[in-house]
């Protein structure tokens, strides 16, 4: 029964993504998933966060949030044959004034503030005449300083590279096994529940256990001049906090130094407005909510997935991430019918 029980399961596996594939094409010719159809009245906006050729994303310890250049230049021009594009506060604003264009709106949006959307990113969308925003952590930018995640990844993939016995105590302490097809985001994942003192405290350690700073000399974060740059490109420059916390953990006055005092700090080093924000790993609640309109931000966006409607939140849109995973076939070639599908934000997150 159990040889047969793993046959069946095996044979699913295996048909799930025909039949997947299958379905988005069907429900693509029948025009049920173009954008006309389901977002007219609906704002979309759709987030990435690193762009990496082919050889750095090799060498880069969570995959799955970057896209190659090719792949962010075959994204762009199907948002551009489908939508209106534009910044979130170009976009979001005339949606909140009722404009509703042919081509539905969509806003365009980068995470981090990482040096990548400067050297690759920026290029492409030049290309495509296309503008985004880009959310930035002040501390970060400020000493060029790796994002806590990101120093998890790259000193747990060190470990697990070089000497696996001494990475495992290290990750039996957050539940994580040497055995784990990915421990570096299984690690990252149980991290982010920690309160940051003790975040920093377990980061510091297994950055110690892999000899010190594992980030490869190609990474690091956008320079102020860069950011002033893409700003004159007619890019906008958003708020994605301090130093990248989960906000609903931290204490009251962090909270408004992370949220009130990362746009202060980017006003004062760029020398032009900020409007929007974009919560850390996506997370907030009422109290953070209240504490983003406190400190005068017009927009704010999360990680949840999903369209949004009119009436929706200005501080809590919802957006859409984009893999190179969700824009492929089965057989690896790029599909507009599996990214259309997923832009109608009926979908579960993961697919």
């Amino acid at each position: 029964m159990k040889r047969v029980a793993s046959l069946k399961s095996a044979v699913v596996a295996r048909l799930r993504p025909l039949v997947r594939d299958l379905g988005a094409e069907l429900l693509h010719l029948s025009t049920i998933t173009r954008p006309f159809r389901v977002a007219h009245d609906k704002l979309t906006i759709v987030t990435f966060h690193r762009v990496l050729p082919a050889e750095l994303l090799a060498e880069y310890p969570i995959p799955g949030i970057a896209v190659t250049p090719e792949e962010l230049d075959w994204f762009i021009g199907l948002f551009d044959r489908h939508y209106t594009l534009g910044t979130l506060g170009e976009v979001a604003t005339r949606f909140a004034l009722g404009d509703r264009p042919e081509r539905p709106l969509l806003a365009i949006t980068f995470d981090d503030g990482q040096r990548d959307n400067y050297e690759h990113a920026r290029p492409v969308l030049a290309r495509h005449g296309a503008h985004a925003s880009f959310f930035v952590v002040t501390e970060a930018t400020e000493y060029n300083q790796t994002l806590w995640h990101d120093r998890i990844a790259y000193s747990v993939a060190s470990l697990m590279k070089r000497d696996r016995a001494s990475a495992a105590p290290l990750l039996s302490e957050l539940g994580v096994s040497v055995a784990d097809p990915d421990p570096q985001n299984a690690a990252v994942a149980r991290v982010k529940r920690m309160t940051p003192q003790a975040r920093d405290a377990w980061v510091g350690k297994v950055e110690m256990s892999a000899g010190g700073e594992c980030r490869p000399a190609w990474d690091g974060m956008m320079t102020w001049d860069q950011l002033r740059a893409m700003h004159e490109e007619g890019h906008e420059i958003g708020s994605h906090s301090r130093t990248h916390p989960i906000l609903p953990l931290v204490s009251d006055a962090q909270l408004d130094d992370e949220i009130a005092g990362s746009r202060q700090a980017l006003r004062t080093k760029l020398g032009f407005e900020i409007q929007t924000f974009c919560y850390p790993n996506g997370d907030y609640d009422e109290r953070t909510l209240r504490a983003v309109e406190r400190a005068g931000y017009r927009h704010a966006v999360t990680t949840r997935y999903g369209i949004n409607a009119e009436g929706h939140s200005p501080y809590a849109f919802r957006r859409l991430d984009m893999q190179g995973s969700h824009a492929r076939r089965t057989s690896g070639d790029f599909s507009e019918a599996r990214v259309l599908l997923r832009l109608t934000g009926l979908l579960p997150s993961a697919y």
